[in-house]
């Protein structure tokens, strides 16, 4: 008889292994496109070495997702967002990639990336409790 565990943390490699290969087995059967996930990332230091900026992303498919975005708060309002930004789409557009896309939360920067072209594609009201997870993409191809 099959028996059902339950564990808090990550998976155990092995298991993840094994796991990684049933979907990709899964999605081959299907003939789905192959999943290769390439990590990105655009960093900024000061004069000192200090990171104060960064972004990161994967590309996916032909689509470039953005993981994080931060700016050290003495360099915000500075347009250093808007340049990782910016760097972030011309290498999508470099690599002729559909758009960009990402999640945020209500308290963050949703009009931030509204400003720079994004657009609200789904909204995840309550989580947490009176706040909003959005989600955002910017179209490249068309």
């Amino acid at each position: 008889m099959t028996k059902i565990e339950f564990a808090v943390g990550k998976l155990e490699p092995q298991k993840k292994l094994q796991l990684s290969a049933g979907f990709e087995r899964h999605s081959h059967g299907l003939q789905a496109p192959e999943y290769e996930c390439e990590w990105l990332n655009w960093t900024v230091v000061d004069e000192q070495g200090k990171l104060i900026g960064a972004l990161t992303g994967q590309l996916l498919w032909d689509w470039l997702y953005i993981d994080e975005l931060w700016v050290d708060d003495s360099c915000r309002g500075t347009g250093l967002g808007k340049q990782l930004m910016q760097a972030a789409e011309s290498y999508a557009a470099e690599l002729q990639l559909s758009g960009l896309w990402l999640w945020t939360q209500s308290w963050q920067a949703p009009g931030f990336y509204q400003r720079l072209g994004f657009i609200e594609f789904t909204r995840f009201d309550d989580f947490p409790k009176g706040h909003s997870r959005i989600g955002l993409r910017k179209t490249l191809l068309e």
